[in-house]
C-alpha cells in the first residue's frame, strides 16, 4: 500500500447511522475509512440526496474487500 494511494468511493450514505455502521463494519475488518461530504450531512441533512450524500472511500487497493464486506452485511432492503 502507498502512503500516496487513491481514495475510492465504495457506498455513498444519504443518512449519519447508516454511514456509521458501515464505516464500523470496514474499520473492524482493518480497512482504513474516510468520510468525503460528512458535514454537508450534518449541515443540510434533509437535503443530503440534492448534495450527493455522504461518501465512504477506502484506499484503492481495499475497495474491493470494502465492497465486498458491505454487500455481505448490508440491511436486506439495501441489496
Amino acid at each position: 500500500m502507498s502512503f500516496h494511494e487513491t481514495l475510492v468511493t465504495v457506498a455513498t450514505f444519504y443518512n449519519e447511522p447508516e454511514f456509521l455502521l458501515a464505516r464500523a463494519r470496514l474499520e473492524s475488518a482493518d480497512i482504513e475509512c474516510f468520510a468525503a461530504d460528512e458535514n454537508m450531512l450534518r449541515i443540510a441533512g434533509w437535503h443530503s440526496h440534492i448534495l450527493g450524500g455522504i461518501k465512504l472511500r477506502v484506499r484503492e487497493s481495499d475497495a474491493q474487500d470494502a465492497v465486498a464486506i458491505l454487500r455481505q452485511t448490508a440491511p436486506p432492503d439495501h441489496l
